[in-house]
C-alpha cells in the first residue's frame, strides 16, 4: 500500500464532504485523513496504484485546492 500527502486550502470541516465526494472518485484509495491541526492542512491518502494527479483534479473539479508534498 503506498501513502501520498497533500498540502490542501481547506480551512475548516464544511469541506470536508466535498474532499469524501472526491476521492471516492478515484480508484485505489482505501483510507484517506485530513489534519487540520496542520499549517498545512494536511491530507493523507492510502492505497493501491495511486495516481496522485488523478486526485489533485478530482478534488479541484470539487472545490478544494492540493498540492502533493513529497517525502525524502
Amino acid at each position: 500500500m503506498e501513502k501520498l500527502i497533500f498540502e490542501t486550502d481547506v480551512a475548516c470541516t464544511s469541506l470536508l464532504d466535498r474532499i469524501h465526494t472526491a476521492v471516492k472518485k478515484v480508484n485505489g484509495i482505501y483510507t484517506w485523513s485530513l489534519d487540520l491541526e496542520s499549517a498545512y492542512r494536511l491530507l493523507t491518502v492510502e492505497g493501491k496504484a495511486l495516481d496522485y494527479r488523478e486526485i489533485i483534479n478530482q478534488l479541484s473539479i470539487h472545490g478544494v485546492g492540493a498540492n502533493r508534498l513529497y517525502e525524502e
